[in-house]
Order: structure tokens, then sequence, then C-alpha cells
């Protein structure tokens, strides 16, 4: 009874987590937030849902197949995302800019960061 409390909890843990990573591919404005949304969310709502699975079948090969899957997972979904991430970087697609009343509230470029919070910022080299 116990084993079937936890894993219907994983699995509606895992669902809300995979309705919140979609909901933040649709509502967020550039691809900078749209990864760091489903990066996170996807990751830990997948590894639930399939927690929960395997915890439903209890002791078997099924659940074996299911703890693999969510390693390889938890190992390729932040890659991925890095990547993608890094890609639309090095393409020179620039994040999302948000201003109110002429002041800008976040930007890309360092030197207007800088200037805002008064002080240097190192920049990033690439090796």
């Amino acid at each position: 009874m116990i084993q079937f409390l936890l894993a219907a909890i994983f699995i509606l843990g895992g669902l809300f987590f995979l309705a919140v990573g979609s909901t933040g591919i649709i509502r967020l404005p550039d691809v900078y937030c749209r990864s760091h949304a489903v990066s996170k969310s996807e990751t830990l709502g997948s590894m639930l849902l399939l927690g929960g699975l395997a915890l439903y079948h209890g002791f078997e090969i099924n659940s074996a197949k299911l703890v693999l899957i969510l390693l390889f997972i938890a190992l390729t979904n932040p890659t991925a995302t890095h990547v993608i991430a890094r890609a639309a970087a090095r393409s020179g697609l620039q994040p999302w800019v948000q201003e109110r009343n002429g002041e800008i509230l976040w930007s890309s470029n360092s030197t207007e960061i800088e200037q805002s919070q008064g002080g240097d910022m190192v920049e990033d080299k690439e090796a």
C-alpha cells in the first residue's frame, strides 16, 4: 500500500513539473529563458515520473530498465540544454531585454551592466 502511495506521489509530482515546463516553453520570451525552464523542470519531472513508475513495478526487470533510462536522462538533459544555449550564444542571438520607462532592467551588454552595478566585470574568455 505504501509503495503504491509513494509511486502515485512521484508520478503526480513528475506530471506537475512536466506541465510547468510545457507552460514555460509557451510563455517565456527567448531561447535562453525557455531552455532554462525546460531543462530544470523537464529533468526533474521525468526523473520523478520514471522513479514513480519504477516504484510501482517493484523489484522487476522493468524497474531496472526505468532506472537506466532515468540515469540516462539525468546525464543528457543538462548537457543538451547547455549545448543548445551555447550554440545560440555563439550564433549571436541576443537575450531578451526588458525595459521600463526607458530604463534597461536587464541586458546582455556588459558595459551597461557594469555601469548599472558600478563595478568592473570580468569577461568570460574562451580557450
